[in-house]
């Protein structure tokens, strides 16, 4: 038999998928929303696995949806500079964050606030390998 190759039918199937993932993740706040209404601390917490599978899928949207998103924008790159800049003020900022929610552990605040500084600068870089080049 001959392959069937149609476009109506693969946008049809990635608005399936979409559809799928949005059901999922209703399915996945509505049973936090319960946990919360039963136990705040342990609904939204690390340990909790609905919580984790929340995040998950969620983060990885938006990661995939990155080269998408930074094509249809038709935006210059961005500089090393103004990437660096980012980088600066995000590390910051997100230390400043964890120095005042926890301030007896500084080195731990500076950690995370490395840590956040690197995850949204990868990201960064990430769409601006699919920006146009501005010569």
């Amino acid at each position: 038999m001959k392959k069937v190759v149609d476009e109506r039918l693969k946008i049809q199937l990635i608005k399936n998928f979409k559809i799928a993932f949005l059901v999922e993740n209703a399915v996945i706040v509505l049973m936090l929303i319960y946990q919360s209404f039963k136990n705040v601390d342990k609904a939204i917490s690390a340990s909790n696995p609905i919580w984790a599978a929340f995040i998950v899928g969620t983060m990885t949207l938006s990661l995939l949806s990155v080269n998408v998103t930074a094509s249809i924008e038709d935006k210059p790159k961005r500089s090393n500079l103004r990437l660096l800049s980012y980088f600066v003020l995000i590390f910051i900022i997100g230390s400043l964050f964890f120095m005042v929610t926890v301030p007896q552990h500084i080195l731990l605040a500076l950690l995370c606030g490395t840590i956040i500084a690197v995850v949204v600068s990868g990201i960064l870089i990430y769409e601006n390998h699919y920006r146009y080049q501005d010569n």
